[in-house]
């Protein structure tokens, strides 16, 4: 099995596995917001919305990144 495969099989396992990471660490940060809006803290609410709802879409595109190196490795 050549250098390349392996690596495509380890990232088949590891891209899942971050992103199920990053969408737990955004979910975290949306409901900080709102525990943060809360206290009427509303700049800190904002920022972690704001960070909140970039880690949920580079959940997304890692998630949709691992489905193409899956395709990958099955079609070949």
């Amino acid at each position: 099995m050549s250098a390349l495969a392996k690596f495509r099989r380890a990232l088949m396992y590891l891209l899942p596995v971050f992103s199920i990471a990053v969408l737990v660490l955004s979910a975290y940060l949306l409901l900080a917001s709102i525990g943060y809006m809360e206290r009427g803290l509303v700049g800190t609410s904002l920022l972690a919305a704001l960070i909140g709802f970039a880690l949920l879409s580079t959940s997304l595109y890692i998630m949709r990144l691992a489905v193409y190196v899956y395709a990958a490795e099955k079609g070949s």
